[in-house]
C-alpha cells in the first residue's frame, strides 16, 4: 500500500497538498497491524506521531492500584503518540490494535525537518494535533464534571461531625507537638 493522499487531504490536513508538500511529506512510514498486536508499548523511546488510517485501537495504561485501565479506543482518522511526539519522552502508555488496522508513521526529526522547509505543512499537522488535543480535553470536562458534582453534593450531605474530625485531628496535632517541644525544654 502507499500514503492515501486524498484521505490525509481531507481527514487530516483540511486542505490540499502542493506536490512538493506530498515529496516532503514522503517521510511518512505506512505499517500495518493485524488485530491483537502491540503498536506501542508504554515506557519505549518516544517521538512518533500516528495518525489512524483505517481499524480501531485501543490505549491502556498499568496503573499500580487498579491495573490496566483502558485510557481510550481510537478510530480511522484519530491520532495518538501525539504527546511523546512533541516532547520526545519514553511513551506512557500501551496501544494495541483492537482490529487490523494501517498507521501513518511521522517521527520527530522528520516533522523538525517539515517545520524548516514546510513551514505551511507543518503548521496543518500542528493544528490537526492541537485539535486533537482539544477534543481529549472537551471529553474529559465532560467526564469530570458530573462526577465532581456528585462527590460536592455527597460531602454536603455528610454530618457535621465528620466534617470537623479533620479540623480536630489537626488541632490534636498541633497540641501534642508544643507539649512535647514544652516538656523537652522544660528543666
Amino acid at each position: 500500500m502507499s500514503i492515501d493522499w486524498t484521505w490525509l487531504e481531507e481527514k487530516v490536513l483540511l486542505r490540499k497538498l502542493t506536490q512538493e508538500e506530498r515529496k516532503a511529506l514522503a517521510c511518512l512510514q505506512e505499517e500495518q497491524f493485524a488485530a491483537g498486536r502491540k503498536i506501542i508499548t508504554q515506557g519505549q523511546p518516544g517521538g512518533m506521531l500516528y495518525i489512524l488510517r483505517s481499524g480501531r485501537v485501543s490505549v491502556e495504561e498499568s496503573d499500580r492500584y487498579e491495573g490496566r485501565i483502558n485510557i481510550a479506543n481510537i478510530e480511522e482518522g484519530g491520532i495518538f503518540g501525539e504527546l511523546t511526539f512533541l516532547n520526545n519522552q519514553p511513551t506512557t502508555a500501551d496501544v494495541t490494535a483492537s482490529e487490523d488496522c494501517v498507521v501513518y508513521k511521522l517521527s520527530h526529526s522528520d516533522f523538525s525537518e517539515l517545520m524548516r522547509t514546510q513551514q505551511q505543512l507543518a503548521y496543518s499537522v500542528f493544528t490537526f494535533i492541537l485539535n486533537h488535543q482539544s477534543r481529549v480535553i472537551q471529553s474529559m470536562r465532560l467526564r469530570l464534571v458530573p462526577m465532581l458534582r456528585q462527590i460536592k453534593d455527597k460531602a454536603a450531605k455528610l454530618p457535621l461531625a465528620i466534617k470537623l474530625l479533620p479540623v480536630i485531628f489537626i488541632l490534636l496535632y498541633i497540641l501534642a507537638f508544643f507539649y512535647i517541644s514544652w516538656k523537652d525544654f522544660s528543666y
